[in-house]
């Protein structure tokens, strides 16, 4: 059994996932826990692989993908550290996974066991109740996402994604940095790679935004924030 140190257990607990597990179920679920380590364009898991594990993120970013009949692939999110994923294809119960997981850069996952959690839920009802409760609220910010996003123009996702990481209320000048190729991002967010291009160069020419190879200048939030309002 590999012994994960301090710092990954903080993870772990900091995640909803793991905050209201007791002690020794917790320890229960770090039997069954391991640390991956991943180059950037390598693969953590493919479409239809048999699904055995959820996983933590704790450094770098990962593409989570689906390949269409036609052969065309959609990004579906990216992960930034310590947020989890994969934890509903496993509660779920699904034998497969339905997405590919990609590092965008290089990596390091935490690789938790879907038996040894989903044992100690089965055996705590409370634990369970608290898991069960974060993870609906989880995903009801998601479907609202996801409303939000398909009513909205190329403008309203842009912003909001910039915004994503940009502190509620901050009026500084902020860098927001990319972690992925443009191209990936405009499929993230739903759009074409030229509308994407053209958006970034709309809002630079209005002096909202400073666009660099790795990294995004967010001029003044504020005026970004007003934007989704209009």
């Amino acid at each position: 059994m590999q012994v994960l140190n301090p710092e990954y257990k903080e993870a772990m607990r900091s995640n909803y996932l793991f905050m209201d597990i007791e002690e020794g179920d917790f320890a229960t679920i770090l039997q069954g826990t391991s640390v991956c380590e991943l180059s950037a364009g390598e693969i953590l898991f493919s479409q239809k692989q048999p699904a055995t594990e959820f996983f933590l993120l704790v450094e770098g970013k990962i593409k989570i993908s689906l390949l269409s009949f036609e052969g065309t692939q959609k990004v579906v999110d990216i992960i930034n550290p310590g947020n989890t994923f994969a934890e509903v294809i496993i509660l779920n119960g699904m034998e497969g996974y339905p997405v590919n997981a990609k590092a965008l850069s290089n990596a390091k996952v935490l690789r938790i066991n879907a038996e040894k959690y989903i044992q100690v839920l089965s055996n705590s009802s409370e634990a369970c109740l608290k898991v069960i409760g974060r993870l609906s609220a989880r995903l009801h910010w998601l479907m609202n996402e996801m409303e939000r996003l398909s009513l909205h123009n190329a403008s309203y996702r842009l912003i909001s994604y910039l915004l994503e990481d940009i502190p509620h209320g901050s009026v500084e000048e902020t860098k927001v940095i990319l972690g992925a190729p443009k191209r990936i991002i405009a499929s993230r967010i739903s759009v074409t790679p030229e509308t994407f291009s053209r958006t970034l160069k709309s809002l630079s020419q209005d002096e909202l935004i400073e666009v660099y190879d790795e990294h995004i200048l967010v001029k003044d939030p504020s005026k970004l924030r007003e934007m989704l309002f209009i």
